[in-house]
């Protein structure tokens, strides 16, 4: 089973106790492809839990040190049988059994926080998911490394590791020296990203931008581009109903009509002159690629599950939409949405392509956008949070953006970690069930002794006890 686990007991104490014991706030991550458009890139649920990798001990602050299972697991594709291989960028997060994975890019993650843009942190990752472990098999990572006899779990439970090294740079991990070769693996694999790390971030498996196009009737709408993960991808394109019975068709930039695409190509929506006004979508169908490197965030009726990253190339059955809206008059709206990382908020992008004022109300804000105009509006949102919003115009118009916001890792709040952290001689607390599946976990683990009072008094002893378990499991 997943649990989520640390956000229980931090919240629990910032009600009940005032002691001031500095919990971190679990800290959720949505992306691009979560909040604007549900329908497009890759959807998974996980699939069991840790493939290969060893048992490790990270420090949940100072002093306090508790196991952790680093590895490689997967995620099975929605509706079908496909199985993805990945790894966690979250380590102090928990995943959530039930959670819904969506893909994103990493400017919706905590990969965009500047310090770790500034460090290169994500192309140094990048880097070691194309360089080790599964993309490379473990018996040519002995031979590149000159560490005779890695196994796939030395390989798995090192290649984590060096990740967290970036994606979480202030949680000291310490490997035991029952796993001496993970150890020196893990060792060379950052050196080796240090000096050569600089990889790109892949493109989505699939994708329409923009998500939303406006124009008057008797006008081509568009353009809309086409992206896919492999330049060979093949792509099926067509209206839906409402588009076809308004006789609107879909057209390249010559304006012949388009039934298949391919990543890079623009496509146009005819719409007949002095149609009324209407709304209808462009769907894009196909088996495309997911390259590794694409992130997944995770949600759980509004809570956040540890954010992970693509450790393999597959290809997957994966659809997006485009909205259109059109008029013969009047204002007419297009909208689309996505995380701003830097600014900890949604930006919503409204466009008018009509002849008149466009008026909403979106998060509490009324918005004006004159015509022939485009207005961004910002909508902060707390970390872990979820948000819901809508932005509605005339002939049916209605885009709903909706996710959780998540740009930080809870790392973000711990103080920097030492480059030559030594381990506490204090011994960290032993599991007392079955590991969990999770390749991280909240804070409130290192503070269930201080907390065990407050938590049996307010009925959180099965809580106690759930968070004494270690978080990670072994599929069989």
């Amino acid at each position: 089973m997943f649990h989520k686990q640390g956000r229980v007991v931090s919240r629990i104490a910032a009600v009940m106790l005032a002691s001031g014991l500095a919990v971190g706030s679990s800290l959720v991550a949505s992306g691009t492809a979560f909040a604007a458009d549900p329908s497009s890139g890759v959807t998974a649920k996980l699939d069991g839990g840790i493939r290969y990798g060893e048992k490790i001990e990270h420090e949940v602050r100072p002093g306090r040190w508790l196991p952790v299972t680093a590895g490689q697991f997967n995620l099975k594709v929605t509706g079908t049988d496909t199985i993805l291989q990945v790894y966690c960028i979250d380590l102090l997060n928990d995943t959530l059994k039930d959670a819904t994975y969506h893909e994103t890019d990493w400017a919706s993650t905590s990969l965009s926080q500047p310090e770790k843009v500034k460090a290169k942190a994500g192309p140094k990752i990048q880097w070691l998911l194309e360089h080790s472990f599964p993309n490379v098999d473990e018996g040519a990572l002995s031979k590149a490394s000159g560490i005779d006899g890695l196994t796939k779990d030395d390989a798995a439970a090192a290649t984590q590791i060096a990740i967290w090294h970036y994606s979480d740079p202030n949680v000291p991990t310490k490997q035991s020296d029952d796993h001496d070769k993970a150890k020196k693996f893990t060792d060379w694999l950052i050196a080796q990203a240090d000096a050569k790390g600089g990889a790109e971030e892949p493109k989505p498996s699939l994708a329409l931008n923009p998500g939303s196009v406006a124009g008057k009737s008797g006008d081509l709408l568009g353009p809309i581009t086409v992206t896919t993960g492999g330049s060979t991808d093949s792509v099926t394109v067509a209206l839906d109903k409402k588009g076809t019975d308004a006789g609107v068709t879909l057209v390249d930039k010559n304006g012949a009509a388009v039934k298949n695409a391919k990543s890079g190509d623009q496509l146009f929506a005819k719409v007949p002159a002095g149609a009324a006004a209407g709304t209808a979508n462009v769907t894009a169908d196909a088996t495309a690629t997911i390259n590794l490197g694409r992130a997944f965030v995770g949600d759980d009726n509004g809570k956040h599950s540890q954010t992970l990253i693509l450790a393999g190339t597959d290809k997957v059955k994966v659809n997006a939409l485009a909205a259109l809206t059109w008029a013969p008059k009047g204002p007419i709206p297009a909208a689309t949405a996505k995380v701003d990382c830097t600014q900890g908020a949604l930006v919503i992008t409204a466009t008018n392509k009509g002849d008149q004022d466009w008026t909403f109300t979106v998060g509490g804000k009324n918005v004006t956008v004159k015509p022939g105009a485009t207005q961004d509006v910002t909508l902060p949102v707390e970390e872990d949070t979820a948000y819901k919003f809508t932005v509605t115009g005339p002939g049916g118009f209605s885009q709903t953006f909706s996710g959780v916001l998540n740009c930080k890792t809870d790392s973000n709040t711990l103080p920097p970690a030492s480059p030559s952290a030594t381990p506490s001689t204090a011994p960290s607390p032993s599991p007392t069930g079955p590991e969990l599946a999770s390749t991280g976990g909240g804070m409130g683990s290192g503070l269930t002794a201080a907390l065990a009072g407050v938590l049996l008094v307010a009925g959180g002893a099965a809580v106690y006890g759930m968070r004494r378990r270690g978080r990670h499991s072994r599929t069989s």
